[in-house]
């Protein structure tokens, strides 16, 4: 089946080079009350089309800050069997119209007895080239497949095997516990305790002889209960997702790698499961990190931060030019910013600035936050270098802050994706971020800014 997509402005104009029966046309429209209005989407049968497709209606205004992935999406929503689609009259970003389009498609019915009939197969004519959208696309999906895996089956060896099948190129190193005791991986160690799964550092490593090597640290929490400071029935609900930041981070090293981008980037994700038991640690208890600074637990869900301190140190000792963090990190990110918008901090104005500008390529939403060192003193301990927790106001930045201290002052970028990483009109997970980090590190390549 072929699909036209067919653009019109408030005006209808150029309608005569695309319909056949512009009186049956005009009277269809005003039965559907399509009028021109932004993102207006209406559905064509084939016979008022002057080549005889079906045709999707979308009205547009030229506007910059129409969200064309998102125009991509509602539209894709209405495509339900397998079609060649062309996209008519637009003269928007295709590249992010179609990549909204193909990332509707994502369906996640792996535990359904009875599969979704809406999968369908897109194809897009060869004036359109969408190998790199492809690519995005896969990887994505295939972020937001781990983080919808329910937690039973998401077990650190089967999250380490699907690693291993996505990033063929890419130099993998598994770090046991035996390993991480070695090496003096203590609040990895310390989070892992209560569970019965044991705790790994999974490293991956792709072109290391670039002239520019960054470093990134995802959050691989498979499951967080809380531990000892047990989290509600209701909060519990959504934390199969809470390793979010280790599968973006491993989904944007598919796409630097398969699409051979010049830089050198290094992948640490500590893999854990924070749970209560009889050898779980307790509120007041105190671990030695990776770098040698103590941390008071004082909340045992506030685990992140802890193993994250240690991929921090552990990457910060190779001197990469920039280090970068991803993590369902903190409720208080989305309190601030709500469920569409990620936080980011950074020690460099000029990074934050780089970064926030490449969200115009990715079509996501991230917003800035300050490393207020006044709250430095609200994460200070009595007993050790620093506590886990700086209280109830301005928790995503005393978290930041915390890992501050563990990146060796280079140059950070942090970001706490803990509300847009989930979200119910995206099927649970979205793999938010994956884009912008993608897009980010892109412009450091010698190929990229020498086109």
């Amino acid at each position: 089946m072929n699909i036209d997509i067919l653009f019109l402005d408030k005006n209808l104009n150029n309608k005569e080079k695309f319909i056949k029966d512009l009186d049956a046309f005009d009277e269809y429209i005003k039965t559907h009350k399509f009028d021109s209005e932004n993102k207006k989407i209406l559905l064509m049968p084939g016979s008022l089309s002057s080549n005889g497709n079906k045709t999707i209606l979308v009205s547009s205004e030229d506007s910059p800050k129409i969200d064309y992935q998102e125009l991509g999406y509602s539209i894709g929503k209405n495509i339900k069997d397998d079609a060649t689609i062309d996209i008519l009259n637009f003269e928007g970003n295709k590249e992010m119209l179609t990549l909204g389009i193909m990332f509707s498609q994502y369906q996640f019915d792996t535990y359904k007895s009875k599969k979704s009939e809406d999968n369908v197969e897109l194809t897009f004519p060869d004036s359109l080239d969408v190998k790199s959208n492809t690519i995005k696309q896969e990887a994505v999906f295939w972020v937001r497949d781990m983080i919808n895996t329910p937690s039973l089956d998401k077990t650190p060896e089967f999250f380490i095997e699907e690693i291993k099948n996505l990033n063929n190129d890419v130099h993998v190193q598994i770090h046991d516990q035996d390993w991480l005791e070695e090496n003096n991986f203590g609040a990895v160690l310390g989070v892992a305790k209560g569970s019965e799964r044991s705790p790994y550092l999974v490293v991956g490593e792709y072109n290391k002889n670039a002239d520019m090597q960054i470093a990134l640290i995802g959050k691989g929490v498979m499951f967080d209960s809380g531990g000892l400071s047990l989290k509600s029935p209701s909060g519990m609900d959504t934390m199969k997702t809470d390793m979010a930041g280790a599968a973006t981070a491993w989904g944007v090293m598919s796409l630097i790698s398969k699409l051979q981008i010049d830089i050198g980037l290094t992948i640490y994700t500590p893999i854990v499961e924070n749970m209560p038991s009889g050898s779980a640690i307790r509120p007041g208890d105190v671990l030695k990190a990776r770098n040698g600074k103590t941390i008071e637990v004082l909340n045992t869900d506030a685990e992140g931060r802890l193993i994250m301190a240690d991929a921090l140190a552990y990457a910060a000792e190779s001197k990469p030019d920039l280090i970068c963090d991803v993590a369902t990190l903190t409720g208080a990110s989305y309190v601030a910013l709500g469920l569409d918008i990620g936080a980011v901090f950074s020690n460099s104005k000029k990074m934050e600035e780089n970064f926030i500008k490449s969200t115009e390529q990715s079509g996501e939403n991230f917003y800035p936050l300050p490393l207020h060192s006044d709250y430095k003193k609200l994460i200070e301990s009595d007993i050790a270098d620093m506590k886990n927790t700086g209280g109830r106001f301005g928790g995503a930045i005393t978290a930041a802050l915390l890992l501050e201290n563990f990146i060796d002052d280079l140059d950070w970028i942090h970001l706490d994706i803990a509300g847009p990483a989930r979200a119910s009109n995206r099927k649970g997970a979205t793999g938010f971020s994956v884009l912008t980090l993608f897009e980010f590190f892109k412009t450091f390549s010698k190929n990229q800014s020498e086109s």
